[in-house]
Formats: C-alpha cells, structure tokens, sequence
C-alpha cells in the first residue's frame, strides 16, 4: 500500500490532468503486454499489436509471443515497479512540457509506441480528456472529498490518508507540494510516482481510466476512419486543430504539435473559434485555446464516447493539462 498524507495546503494544490502523454503511456502499455494484462476491455489490442509485432521485423529486446512481447518470469508488475523507483519515470509521468514532443527512453519502449499506442493516441487522449472533465464535475459538485472518494476501487480515501493499493509499501508526505492526479489507460493497477530526489515537485496519482467492452472496441476499430470523415467535414488541417485542442495549448505549442508556424496556428485557431469549435483567452502573454463542447464533439469523431453529463468541461482547479504553459 502507498499512503499519501494529505494536509490542508496539499489539498489546495491538488490538481487534475488530463493525461501523462503517450511515451508514458508506452511504458505502462510494454508492462501490460509482458502481462497479457487488462483483460476483455483490452483483448482486441493485445491482438492487434501482437499482429503487426509478428508482421515487422523484432528487435533484439522483443520477442513475437503471444503477447507480441517476451513474457517475464518477474511477478505482476515487478518491473514497473522498479521503474518507479527511479527519477525518469517520475520525471516522465511528472513533464510539464508539450506531453507528445517528449522521446521515448529506450528501443522496446519505442516500439511498442510506434506499433501500439501512438496509432490510437487521438481516440486514446479524447478518452482521457473526458475522463478528466467528469472527475473535475465530481469535484466541482461535490468537493474534494466525493472525487477521491470516487477515483478507483483500489484507491482508499480516509481523511488524510490516500491509500493506493498498487503493490508497493510506502509512506509518501507532500509537504505541501500538492498532489496531481490523472488518468491512464495501458496502466494496469493505481500507482503514485514520487522523486525519489524528494524536491519541492509533486508527486503524481496515475488511476487506470475506466474502459468497458463498447467503448474499448471502439476505441481499438476505429482508427483512421474518424479522422477522415472530420477532415472531410471540417478540412485535414484543422480537424488536426481540433483533435490537438483536446489537450489545452497555447498558440506556440498548438503549431509545434501540428508542425506548422505559430501565425498559421492562430489563424485556424480564430477560424474555428467564430465557427463556435474552439473558445481562446488571454494569460499573461500568451493565449490559451480550447474546445467548446461542439468542438469536443466533433473532435470525438470516430472516438469512443464517454456521458460526462456536462456541457462544458470545469477548468478549476482542473485548469489546462500538461503543455499549457507559454
């Protein structure tokens, strides 16, 4: 069990995003494969990946079993573990940076990005989002307590102890620093990543989102279709707009994330917002864009839907997700 002690100041700093990117995602996704983990929600993945690992040309490191990874003979998540034990992963899951610019760590991580996440990452991030938004409703009506009450059958909340059943015995204090909580979906079990150089950053709450069989074989069939029929909609590049605006960025960001100029982003950015698909406000010096609940909409296009029972996403203390800043 992890207990994380939450005082009054930690509890204020708590905040809510919508996701640790897809190398993280990657990390939890080579744990799962090794496992044959995940169950039904997961079959069709599992099978597709360990298809197109048999079709390609393995790696030293991967092995084309069942599972399209080598199997370990290590108990149910013993390896992650001890990647959580060091800094990288925690700096990983804990990047305040653009989440989808960051380079995976080693080969076997790689691949298994190039073959089994990065070619469901828009659905995968829209199912997070929303993931995310229906916490922050929780929070919104019905405090604090009600949303860690609520985030997983595992998690265990008994004021002011967090208890986390993921497997590992440890005493986290936050000093603090707050506590981030997000959603994952290759991650098997809740865990909570702390550094280990114990500085003033705070450590982050990663709970499995939930996944049921009609969502996940969505989710896992419908790649390539849904990005079609939007950018028949709406055009090619900015359907990428909209499908990159699940994640709040600013106008710099949104270019590097679509791999054109900032002044090309903000001009599809004010196309779609007097088309009502995308509201922008000012911070500071920069300008933050998001989606409207039409935008949301449309961006789910050929996604997994999930009932947030909202029309708009509550944005504190959830604010913009990770690469928000200027």
């Amino acid at each position: 069990m992890q207990n994380v002690h939450l005082t009054i100041d930690d509890l204020a700093k708590l905040k809510i995003v919508p996701t640790v990117g897809p190398v993280a995602e990657s990390v939890f996704a080579v744990d799962l494969l090794r496992r044959g983990a995940g169950g039904a929600p997961f079959a069709g993945w599992r099978k597709a990946v360990g298809l197109k690992m048999r079709r390609t040309r393995p790696s030293a490191d991967v092995l084309t079993g069942p599972g399209g990874l080598r199997p370990r003979p290590a108990p149910e998540s013993e390896e992650l573990q001890q990647r959580a034990r060091g800094s990288w992963l925690f700096d990983l899951v804990s990047s305040e940076g653009p989440a989808d610019d960051v380079e995976c760590p080693d080969p076997v991580i790689e691949r298994v990005h190039h073959l089994g996440v990065a070619p469901y990452w828009a659905q995968a991030r829209t199912h997070l989002q929303l993931d995310r938004d229906r916490r922050c409703q929780l929070l919104v009506s019905g405090g604090i307590e009600h949303l860690l009450s609520t985030l997983h059958a595992w998690i265990d909340w008994s004021p002011p102890v967090l208890t986390v059943a993921s497997g590992r015995a440890q005493e986290i204090e936050l000093r603090g620093n707050g506590l981030v909580i997000v959603p994952s979906l290759f991650l098997a079990q809740p865990m909570v990543f702390a550094d280990p150089a114990r500085t003033d950053r705070a450590p982050v709450l990663v709970y499995p989102a939930p996944l049921d069989l009609d969502t996940a074989d969505a989710l896992w069939s419908t790649v390539g279709a849904g990005d079609r029929a939007l950018a028949a909609l709406v055009g090619r590049t900015r359907a990428k707009v909209l499908q990159a605006l699940t994640e709040t960025c600013n106008t710099s960001e949104l270019g590097r994330r679509l791999g054109i100029s900032p002044a090309a982003a903000s001009q599809h950015a004010t196309v779609l917002r007097e088309a009502g698909l995308v509201t922008s406000r000012r911070r500071s010096n920069t300008m933050l864009h998001s989606l409207t609940a039409l935008g949301s909409a449309l961006a789910m296009v050929g996604s997994p839907a999930l009932d947030t029972g909202m029309a708009e996403p509550a944005r504190s203390p959830c604010g913009p997700g990770p690469g928000a800043r200027a």
